[in-house]
């Protein structure tokens, strides 16, 4: 019943207006509070339960006058007569009327099926008002993960008035350890909590979660469908590889898995997340599982370590061969990757060649799906070389970590070293013979490298090299520090530097396999353009990759689509998303981001400190100017190296220790925080601030923050 909530509520010290409950028995008493004017509820037995919540099915009377308040009692009760429900005990809730400024719902969980978002309905005046539609209300949407909103039309509620709100859902849904409906009323700036009943309609029998830890570096804002779906091929045919090799061959096993290993990767309204409990599905697989996760999610900076109870059913012949393998691969790990970089090396050339012949659609198609095949079929032992990198990282002792620099040849500093031989000789030269040669052969080797270089849609220096020609034109050259000698390097230490060393290259070579992907798919874009079928080459973008074929125009999907992409831009990107069964998209018109952090920290990457200039760097563009600045930015991928090699020190709200923003840096010896959380929303271009990497903390010289 409605009226048990409330008594729940009270005994918890949650701000509820007086009441006492009438069942018609006892003559009415209005002795426990002074007011003249009351709220008279219903409080039928079968209504706010578990099953059905009866919301609005039986009537409420607002503002009744003291004297009146009998009257109003029978006419709720006659209202329970529409159930046509007999023997049933009902009851009527007699409050004090709150004459609030503003009024509201409250779900701690979005009905739509966001979990983990809690909506705020709010409206000036009282709470029918919004009921009945007399008044245009703000809805508030609030990750409790990230602990930020957003909301659509005007901001009527002040911060502190939201924080209130979603402190006290918060406790009342752990009071009744379930997602509720929550009626509230604001007062000069009191809250109250008119009424809670469960939220009968979200009903689900899984969770998907997403998150974007890591993730976000390689694919930060909106990815366009052919990138989205490209990524999530790519990692399915990686994976099966390696469960196929991890087990021994066991196809049963990966055909029994095929539907957690289709989606590794998942995309929701435009942007692309792990599908993070298939990547714990697969870690559950391998020997010392718990301390494995634990790791994995620390390299990671995965923040919520919630980790569900499912499991694949193997055998425990199966187990035993996995842990074999695995065995045997952590050690041979090395020496693998060494094999497949040459052989990644030598494909590569055949690869291009096959590309640059082929010229009809379908010849193009048939020749990605070869290629495709071919490297998936080699690249899950990447995956292997990546847990041999995190769990020697994860045995290091905090000093032992601050050394993970001075790496030999780390394949993400060679693009800077030639990039600073070609601006060397610019400067000297122009563009003579020798610049042309030495320009021709960055773009044969470094084209693909460049902010947002994952996403096949982004305009690289391979597809216009006249954009590296305008960035040599403006820059200087780098001071770059000279590899160390370490003195003393245990064996922990040396095996860190050797993951993340063959991580680089592959992470470079995965770069390359983009841009081969991304020649194929234009080389289409132009096919259906002369055909018609397209307006722009670089439409082809906007296609998921099973709709390319040889029949359909695709015009008007196109810039439906286009239109779509715009509106996901202004949704927050948030890190984590909880859904009941299955992912739902969004689609708004307008909304606003409201910054709810009040300190800056996070994890220090690169040791150091330094004080100086903000610039935020919310879109990618290497002609930025942060020279002497400290970047603020959402996330990086190995393509910032060519701004962060000019900036004093950089602050990231994503990332790890290992983390591109982490290697680069302590590479090029700047200062670094990751992991700090609404850092492009709480500094703006101009703020000056020090940055603390031993400490992990972030102050504004002003010392606001």
């Amino acid at each position: 019943m409605k009226h048990r909530n409330l008594e729940i509520l009270r005994e918890h010290y949650i701000n509820v207006p007086d009441f006492i409950v009438v069942d018609g028995k006892e003559e009415l008493d209005l002795s426990f509070s002074k007011e003249e004017l009351f709220a008279v509820r219903s409080s039928f037995e079968v209504e706010d339960n578990d099953e059905n919540s009866f919301a609005g099915q039986f009537d409420t009377f607002l503002n009744i006058n003291r004297r009146d308040v009998s009257f109003y009692i029978d006419k709720v009760k006659e209202s329970y007569k529409k159930l046509n429900i007999t023997n049933t005990a009902s009851k009527v809730i007699v409050q004090e009327m709150i004459q609030s400024d503003y009024s509201g719902v409250i779900f701690t969980a979005n009905p739509t099926g966001i979990l983990n978002e809690m909506v705020i309905v709010a409206g000036e005046g009282l709470g029918c008002n919004i009921v009945e539609d007399k008044i245009s209300t703000t809805t508030y949407y609030y990750n409790v993960d990230d602990k930020n909103y957003y909301f659509e039309n005007e901001n009527i509620l002040n911060k502190n008035i939201l924080n209130d709100l979603i402190e006290i859902a918060v406790k009342i849904k752990k009071i009744f350890q379930k997602d509720m409906d929550i009626e509230y009323a604001v007062k000069d700036d009191n809250v109250y909590i008119l009424q809670a009943r469960p939220i009968t309609t979200l009903k689900y029998s899984k969770t998907v979660i997403l998150d974007n830890s890591n993730i976000v570096e390689s694919y930060p804002g909106i990815s366009l469908p052919l990138t989205q779906s490209f990524a999530k091929q790519i990692y399915a045919d990686v994976f099966k590889h390696c469960i196929y090799h991890l087990s021994q061959k066991d196809k049963n096993l990966v055909d029994g898995m095929s539907d957690h290993l289709d989606h590794m990767l998942a995309c929701t309204n435009g942007r692309i997340y792990y599908d993070i409990n298939n990547w714990y599905l697969i870690i559950k697989l391998l020997p010392c599982s718990d301390k494995l996760i634990k790791i994995w999610q620390e390299m990671l900076g995965v923040e919520n370590k919630y980790v569900n109870d499912e499991k694949i059913p193997v055998t425990f012949l199966t187990k035993i061969k996995i842990v074999i393998s695995f065995l045997h691969f952590l050690k041979s790990t090395p020496g693998s990757m060494e094999k497949l970089n040459r052989k990644f090396e030598a494909d590569l050339i055949i690869f291009k060649e096959q590309v640059q012949s082929q010229n009809s659609l379908q010849d193009l198609l048939d020749t990605y799906k070869v290629i495709e095949t071919a490297i998936s079929s080699d690249w899950y032992i990447t995956l292997i070389n990546d847990m041999y990198t995190f769990i020697y990282t994860g045995l290091l002792s905090k000093k032992e970590k601050e050394q993970l620099n001075d790496i030999k040849n780390l394949e993400s500093m060679k693009p800077v070293m030639a990039l600073n031989m070609l601006i060397h000789v610019y400067k000297k030269e122009k563009k003579s013979n020798r610049f042309n040669k030495l320009f021709e052969q960055y773009i044969e080797l470094y084209g693909d490298r460049c902010l947002g270089e994952l996403k096949l849609e982004t305009q690289t220096y391979r597809v216009n090299p006249d954009l590296l020609l305008e960035y040599i034109q403006t820059q200087n050259e780098t001071s770059l520090n000279k590899t160390s000698e370490n003195m003393k390097e245990n064996r922990k230490l040396k095996k860190a530097k050797l993951g993340i060393y063959n991580r680089e290259i592959s992470r470079l070579n995965r770069t390359r396999i983009f841009g081969l992907a991304r020649s194929i798919f234009l080389k289409i874009g132009e096919i259906l353009t002369a055909e018609g079928k397209l307006e722009h080459r670089e439409d082809i973008f906007y296609l998921f990759l099973d709709e390319i074929n040889e029949k359909d125009s695709y015009i008007g999907l196109v810039k439906a689509r286009k239109i779509e992409y715009k509106k996901n831009e202004n949704i927050p990107a948030y890190s984590r998303l909880v859904y009941a069964d299955e992912i739902v998209e969004k689609h708004f018109e307008n909304i606003s981001m409201i910054n709810n952090h009040d300190n800056l920290f996070g994890i220090g990457s690169s040791m150091g400190i330094v004080e100086g200039e903000v610039i935020v760097v919310k879109e990618a563009d290497s002609n930025l100017s942060v020279k002497n600045k400290i970047i603020v930015a959402e996330s990086t991928d190995p393509g910032w190296v060519l701004l962060i090699k000019d900036a004093k020190g950089i602050i990231v709200e994503r990332g790890s220790i290992l983390s591109h923003t982490a290697i680069i840096t302590r590479e090029l010896k700047k200062p670094s925080i990751v992991n700090v959380k609404n850092a492009t929303g709480l500094l703006k271009n101009g703020d000056r601030v020090q940055l603390d990497a031993y400490k992990g903390i972030v102050r504004r010289i002003d010392g606001t923050l």
